[in-house]
């Protein structure tokens, strides 16, 4: 029997979800530009499912009792399936934009947030100019 499928747009929400986590630190400036830039609009999720979706991977990340008191912040496997199962193009280029928007909102971009952002540019065959432009 197959698993029902995930909305994409679910998913694009839990890619931006990673980007906000991705440096260890969910800043204020970085919560602000999901309202600021119109981020769950952008992506076609309601705003409370984001939001949503941001307390709820906090929650798995620090109830997860096989890392022992250490947070995998990043999963690379869990990572890859949720980029393979956004095959829209349009909604990848949407995701990597708000995945970029919002990993230059507290005025940096970490080592961690370029990783994430490169390995879904790649998987996705997008360029940073691509995602950039409009």
């Amino acid at each position: 029997m197959n698993a029902p499928r995930i909305d994409p747009r679910l998913t694009a929400a839990q890619l931006v979800v990673l980007t906000l986590v991705a440096d260890g630190e969910l800043a204020n400036r970085e919560i602000d530009a999901i309202d600021r830039h119109r981020i769950a609009e952008l992506l076609g999720v309601p705003r409370d499912a984001l939001v949503q979706a941001v307390a709820d991977h906090c929650k798995g990340l620090l109830a997860n009792e096989v890392t022992r008191g250490a947070v995998r912040v990043l999963d690379l496997e869990h990572t890859e399936r949720l980029l393979d199962s956004i095959t829209e193009p349009a909604l990848q280029k949407l995701t990597c934009r708000a995945m970029l928007v919002l990993a230059k909102a507290d005025g940096r971009i970490s080592l961690s947030e370029q990783t994430l952002l490169r390995h879904a540019l790649t998987r996705w065959g997008l360029t940073l100019e691509s995602v950039s432009a409009d």
